[in-house]
């Protein structure tokens, strides 16, 4: 198991990562076709893909504290607010 400041930074990573690619495709696509997103979780070896709109994936950040993960892949200190049979949203709780 990672220590807790490896496992946020592990999910930083992955949300810059995904950030970047919307910046790079967001304006050349409709706001309601998915594309691939990756799993925001704390496992660093974790690529799993998951396949949101822009519109969707829009709406989970635009809270800070929220994240996209693969679900079953659980988020240590992060509440779940909703998820669907690929995806599940979760909140981070303040350490």
């Amino acid at each position: 198991m990672y220590s807790r400041e490896a496992q946020r930074t592990n999910q930083d990573v992955f949300r810059r990562a995904n950030e970047r690619l919307l910046a790079a495709v967001g304006d050349r696509i409709d706001d309601a076709r998915a594309i691939p997103f990756l799993c925001e979780c704390s496992e660093r070896l974790c690529f799993q893909r998951l396949e949101l709109t822009i519109e969707r994936y829009d709406v989970t950040r635009s809270h800070p504290q929220r994240y996209l993960v693969a679900r079953g892949h659980e988020v240590t200190g992060a509440l779940l607010l909703e998820q669907d049979d690929r995806v599940a949203y979760v909140e981070k709780l303040a350490a």
